[in-house]
């Protein structure tokens, strides 16, 4: 690698920062355009900044510049570069999605965010017909639980915790996902599990849900999955998927939790009397669908039905974005 000239700004702040191996990775990702890129970063940064945070500027300049060609690199080996390797080798901390678009590449997430985004703008059409007057927030990630919204009321008070599923129909609701509901419902009271599947593991379980049961013959079925011989990529990926369903509900083995399953016609007529049900509704996706249909929402129903039936390499929207979550 030939010898690279750095302006005297991001010699001073790799040195109080100890950022050499840093920047000798990232000048080592740039191979043959590091001086390119660093003289562009040096411009970029006086164009930026005020003067007093220049060589931070051209730093992460030069380590996000590095990160696009990691992804590059990775792509054309036919790997898929994860946020811990962009942060190990370029010090930078990035959202994945937008990473890969500024590299030319999709990035498998954003199917998952278009998903999510699209069932969290039909749902919430859907909640604010049925109640006008409520509040909706997003939970922030970290914050303990983060149900995908929270509805609140108030004059009278109550609250719903809400959890979007958006996957193909093909994809069984699995006891994680319940789980992870029930969690909501026990900390807050009511929840709802809404899901673009046609298939849930909830009917084995009954109206009456228990956490020791769903861990235990969770894990049971998982099991079979996982021993089952395969054939093609949608077999290996159900292993695969099955193997780390296992591990997930093996961790959850202390919750001891209990719940019970209500009808959405049952929580929505007691949210209109001021009082929701205690328990978990889970509604799927033809249901979810109807209720749109019902009230008066076709083109979001029908693209419910896309989320339904669409592989996640097809899928597209000209009116959502699936760059990142809606926030």
């Amino acid at each position: 690698m030939a010898r690279v000239r750095y302006p005297p700004s991001l010699k001073k702040y790799v040195r109080r920062y100890n950022l050499h191996e840093k920047l000798n990775s990232i000048l080592r990702l740039l191979g043959k355009d590091a001086q390119s890129v660093v003289d562009w970063a040096q411009k970029e940064a006086r164009r930026e900044s005020d003067g007093s945070d220049m060589g931070k500027t051209i730093f992460r300049l030069i380590g996000y510049t590095a990160a696009i060609q990691l992804v590059q690199n990775n792509h054309a080996m036919g790997r898929l570069t994860t946020k811990s390797e962009v942060k190990a080798k370029t010090g930078q901390n990035v959202e994945m999605p937008v990473l890969y678009q500024e590299a030319g590449l999709r990035h498998p997430q954003e199917a998952r965010n278009l998903r999510h985004n699209i069932f969290h703008e039909a749902f919430l059409a859907l909640i604010l017909h049925y109640f006008p007057d409520v509040e909706t927030s997003v939970p922030s990630t970290g914050a303990g639980l983060t149900p995908d919204l929270m509805v609140t009321h108030t004059k009278p008070d109550w609250t719903i915790s809400v959890e979007y599923k958006g996957y193909r129909s093909i994809t069984l609701l699995s006891e994680s996902e319940i789980l992870k509901a029930m969690r909501y419902q026990n900390a807050y009271g009511t929840a709802w599990l809404v899901t673009t599947t046609t298939k849930s593991v909830q009917y084995i379980y009954g109206t009456t849900l228990s956490s020791d049961e769903l861990i235990e013959k969770g894990v049971e079925r998982l099991r079979r999955v996982a021993k089952r011989s395969v054939f093609t990529e949608e077999q290996k990926e159900n292993r695969g998927i099955a193997r780390k369903g296992i591990a997930h509900l093996q961790k959850q083995k202390d919750l001891k939790l209990r719940c019970k399953v209500i009808s959405v016609q049952d929580l929505l007529k007691t949210c209109r009397a001021g009082k929701p049900l205690k328990g978990l509704a889970i509604t799927t996706g033809l249901e979810f669908i109807q209720l749109l249909n019902k009230a008066g929402f076709p083109k979001l129903a029908d693209n419910v039905l896309r989320v339904m039936k669409t592989p996640a390499r097809s899928i597209h929207s000209d009116t959502v974005t699936s760059v990142r979550l809606i926030d």
